[in-house]
């Protein structure tokens, strides 16, 4: 979940832990009665995973320029990643690379197969007079590919996708909102006019981006995540701004749905140690387009849970939503 196609070095300096809503600790009981149930588009690769073998794959990096960086740990682990910054820090996944040829995906699907099964992270805050439970998915792979084209002709990759799905409650207790990111914005929905099975709300997943949507099929970027730059290149070449393809396929969510297993594992602030790593999961974002564009560096790959504005201010970034 970012701002595609959008460079964000130097942001770290800005991102706080601290925000309005105050954490009550897990409920698990909660966190697994209002579980999404997530579908995924029948050409999807990835699922979301568990941190730990990704970052036991990748080298931790810190910049010591703008365009410079030094491995710093070789083998970091899941509990040793540092918690405060300077410098700027990023996990590189080993040995695949975003920037090549169609992103590297068979690399990062390899690499996630070292963590079969689902796992979503949720989190249970107070936001005011409401509760909100998030439920955050990883994927080791941002792969999207522009779908009015041959395959290929133009893609964005970045390792390391953040996403998150979000269920608003009242007091007490009783769901009122469904929240989905996809790309630096998402969109909400009451309860009542959301899709749902037996109780939890379903999600379809787009292909490659893993952008979260309340229906199948082709769906607009937000505009507000695209550059200038970027939509006047599409416009110059008579093509359709970027769009995201969801469609029903395999499904995962709660195993007594009858659906592949999702596990629900409990997060709030610094807790487990990975989610105060101030740094990007994953390395440089890359842009490919026919030529003379070509493939190019064009931004960095997510930061963690923690240093989004859905986790600082829930309610708020939710009501700005579309």
């Amino acid at each position: 979940m970012k701002k595609l196609f959008v460079f964000a070095a130097g942001v770290l300096a800005s991102l706080a832990l601290a925000g309005s809503a105050q954490a009550t600790g897990s409920t698990p009981k909660l966190l697994t009665k209002f579980q999404p149930v997530l579908v995924f588009h029948p050409g999807e690769e990835l699922r979301p995973t568990t941190v730990e073998s990704f970052i036991r794959d990748s080298d931790l990096e810190a910049a010591t320029s703008p365009t410079t960086w030094v491995v710093v740990n070789p083998s970091p682990t899941a509990g040793d990643l540092p918690t405060s910054s300077p410098p700027v820090w990023r996990l590189n996944q080993q040995p695949c690379f975003a920037g090549a040829p169609l992103g590297d995906l068979p690399c990062y699907v390899a690499g996630a197969a070292d963590e079969p099964g689902v796992t979503v992270y949720g989190r249970q805050v107070k936001d005011g007079k409401r509760i909100v439970l998030q439920y955050w998915l990883f994927y080791y792979d941002n792969l999207y590919r522009y779908p009015f084209l041959p395959l290929g002709a133009i893609w964005q990759s970045h390792e390391g996708d953040w996403e998150v799905v979000n269920v608003v409650l009242s007091n007490a207790k009783r769901p009122v909102a469904v929240g989905l990111s996809s790309h630096c914005s998402g969109e909400t929905r009451a309860w009542a006019e959301a899709e749902r099975r037996d109780g939890h709300p379903t999600v379809y997943v787009a292909l490659g981006s893993h952008a979260n949507y309340f229906e199948p099929g082709l769906h607009e970027f937000d505009r507000a995540c695209l550059p200038p730059e970027v939509i006047g290149f599409f416009a110059q070449a008579g093509l359709p701004l970027p769009a995201d393809a969801a469609a029903p396929g395999p499904a995962a969510g709660p195993k007594r749905l009858g659906l592949q297993p999702a596990a629900v594992r409990a997060i709030a602030d610094g807790s487990p140690p990975w989610v105060a790593f101030p740094g990007f999961w994953g390395e440089l974002e890359y842009f490919s387009a026919p030529a003379p564009i070509g493939t190019v560096p064009f931004g960095t790959s997510p930061v963690g849970p923690a240093f989004h504005e859905v986790w600082r201010e829930p309610l708020a970034t939710l009501d700005e939503w579309r």
